[in-house]
């Protein structure tokens, strides 16, 4: 374990407890009202959570997803074998530690009538796949909307013999299978295991590269995940300004301005430090800050130097005729009180 660092498990251990070796395609579609229902959720504003609560909330319940939808719930190492990924596991994969208890514990997310099951996104069940199998055409196309599993207490079906599952508790993607209580009721599978549509798509290994690095963490996760979904409903550039992504991800200023830099620094999000000049009227207004999620592949693992946005007075905006420029260094300034710089 690579606890030492501020994280439990390394990249290698985390493909192999994951099944995710090599540059894995294996990916959950996340449905896009996770967002708004994790930070509108009552239970979180009575608690006064904290970001890293929202944030684990939205990774654990990616990682059930994920769990789920790949059948990922075992894995083998050479000191003890077969080892299945409980509760336990998958606080330390979201680096959290499982026997934190108190008003920083995160039980109450997790457990039986915690948080993610209350919003109807988890459930505990005893019975999980083991399989997994997607329907591929003639023309060796996986169609990943069907999907059809084996579970553990069927494994032995062939043989006319049924194993009942071990006295184990999974979490049950609900919404994964069925998209609402009517579609359940009706056994319609509808959920965002197979229908994509107001969906995020999001890549294991990009949750592993989150993991790994504990200056990204859950928060980081969370919030690279809701920059792309705003990528995509918007179609490109996501524009906010740092007030309202306050209010859309229940992250505080100040922590979400070092997230959105760490992001940056790790070249996952690009940012295009647009000039701020506080106070404008609604007519002056200058565009908010545009964030965009970048690739996997373009990652680095070490921190790079990143840009800060420029503050400027409403004196030195009116003496360039009410222009501004993005980051634009040649603005004169006369008074160096009127232009200064912000971390994001």
């Amino acid at each position: 374990m690579a606890i030492n660092s501020g994280t439990y498990y390394d990249e290698k251990q985390l493909k192999m407890i994951l099944g995710a070796d090599g540059e894995s395609k294996h990916r959950i579609f996340m449905p896009n009202e996770v967002f708004s229902d994790l930070v509108k959720c009552e239970d979180f504003k009575s608690r006064k959570a904290n970001a890293n609560h929202i944030a684990f909330a939205f990774s654990y319940l990616y990682l059930a997803s994920y769990m789920y939808r790949y059948a990922s719930f075992t894995f083998y190492d050479r000191e003890s074998g077969e080892n299945f990924i409980d509760d336990k596991v998958m606080y330390m994969i979201c680096n959290t530690s499982p026997d934190s208890r108190g008003k920083d514990g995160k039980s109450y997310i997790t457990k039986k009538q915690g948080i993610l099951s209350k919003l109807g996104y988890l459930r505990k069940e005893g019975d999980y796949p083991i399989d997994v199998r997607f329907y591929t055409d003639e023309y060796g196309i996986t169609d990943y909307s069907f999907v059809d599993w084996v579970m553990y207490s069927e494994q032995n079906k062939t043989t006319g013999t049924f194993d009942k599952p071990r006295a184990r508790k999974i979490n049950f993607p609900v919404r994964g299978i069925y998209g609402d209580e009517q579609s359940e009721r009706e056994n319609e599978a509808t959920g965002y295991f197979y229908q994509f549509e107001n969906t995020t798509e999001i890549y294991i290994n990009i949750f592993i590269f989150c993991m790994k690095h504990s200056d990204i963490g859950v928060v980081g996760f969370y919030l690279y995940s809701f920059i792309k979904c705003m990528n995509g409903y918007f179609r490109g550039e996501y524009n906010s300004p740092i007030e309202q992504l306050v209010v859309d991800t229940g992250i505080k200023s100040t922590k979400l301005s070092e997230v959105l830099t760490t992001l940056e620094a790790h070249n996952m999000i690009t940012s295009s430090h647009n000039t701020f000049v506080p106070g404008l009227s609604q007519d002056k207004r200058i565009p908010a800050n545009g964030y965009r999620t970048l690739d996997r592949t373009q990652f680095t693992d070490s921190r790079r130097k990143v840009e800060v946005r420029k503050v400027m007075s409403q004196a030195a905006y009116e003496r360039t005729g009410g222009k501004y420029l993005y980051n634009d260094s040649s603005i004169e300034d006369d008074d160096d009180d009127e232009m200064n710089d912000l971390p994001f």
